[in-house]
């Protein structure tokens, strides 16, 4: 029964031992993008093959890009507060409520058109074939695509339910 015991110990630690190297060989590049002086950038350098120089750029242009970015989020929030509070206290729809609305509507749209902006610069600092694949991939992942409700309302008309009433 020791041996028994001895033998299975053995067999736990090695593997053990064997998916903790698997492990740490299958983290090591994410690792090293995390030592790298920005870490949030260092994915596009490997992901998009960039030159030291193309990368340097793009860090660049995220530099400067970054504050008024946060400034723009933080106005958005700031009315999005707002229009939560009338809301609460709202029976109706009120004129005050539908200009918030309208204000938050117009410094979103400015905040995308400043972001594909930011993307339109990125993706003309990387070799050509790169940067329409950036861009494809940014279309893909930021809200260039869209919010939800337009897809819900596409994906209705796709599958012929256009005379059932909206939600």
């Amino acid at each position: 029964m020791n041996k028994g015991v001895a033998i299975l110990l053995l067999g736990v630690l090695l593997c053990a031992a064997a998916f903790g190297s698997l492990y740490y060989l299958g983290t090591s590049s994410c690792r090293n993008m995390m030592c790298q002086p920005q870490p949030e950038l260092a994915w596009l350098k490997k992901e998009f093959d960039l030159s030291d120089t193309e990368f340097t750029r793009i860090a660049q242009l995220h530099a400067a890009y970054l504050p008024a970015c946060a400034e723009r989020c933080r106005r958005i929030g700031e009315v999005t507060v707002k229009l939560n509070q009338l809301v609460a206290q709202a029976a109706t729809v009120t004129p005050e409520i539908q200009d918030l609305l309208a204000q938050r509507a117009k410094m979103r749209s400015d905040c995308e058109a400043e972001m594909l902006q930011h993307f339109l610069q990125v993706s003309r600092t990387m070799p050509p074939a790169q940067g329409r694949r950036y861009l494809e991939w940014v279309e893909k992942q930021s809200s260039l695509q869209g919010q939800g409700m337009e897809q819900s309302h596409q994906m209705k008309s796709h599958t012929n339910v256009a005379n059932e009433p909206h939600p």
